[in-house]
């Protein structure tokens, strides 16, 4: 069994935060739309994609997410930490092959073991992807 991490609601502090990179592949892509059954759209076909706003295909809104969730659950605040609320905003499609950087920030704690996260994904190019406002609960 791997390791159990997860930061303390006491210990945890307004400003602290977690950033991790990730390239989104096309491998992700498929797999993830096989994983929630969307196998048959511009995300996985190129000739759908072809005829989209978007011209070529791009990842899930909710696969980004998904990014976003793992840090939580990972990193800040870790194990056990329940997702209570999100509020965001999709500023730009994340394209096969982009390399994103997800970023999390406690902005806020609130009462009952919950904080206030700001949450963000930026491209390589540093330009906003994502970004919203999260409530979770700590495991202790």
């Amino acid at each position: 069994m791997d390791k159990i991490f997860f930061i303390p609601y006491d210990d945890i502090n307004v400003g602290d935060f977690a950033s991790r990179t990730s390239v989104i592949t096309d491998v992700l892509v498929r797999d993830f739309s096989r994983v929630i059954g969307d196998t048959n759209s511009f995300h996985v076909s190129d000739e759908s994609a072809a005829i989209t706003v978007f011209k070529t295909r791009i990842a899930h809104g909710v696969h980004l997410l998904a990014y976003i969730s793992c840090l939580i659950g990972q990193e800040l605040p870790g194990f056990g930490t329940i997702y209570c609320s999100h509020e965001f905003v999709f500023h730009k499609p994340v394209y096969i092959g982009d390399s994103i950087t997800v970023h999390i920030q406690v902005i806020e704690k609130l009462d009952h073991r919950q904080i206030k996260l700001k949450t963000e994904i930026k491209d390589s190019k540093d330009e906003l992807v994502f970004d919203g406002i999260a409530v979770v609960k700590t495991y202790k």
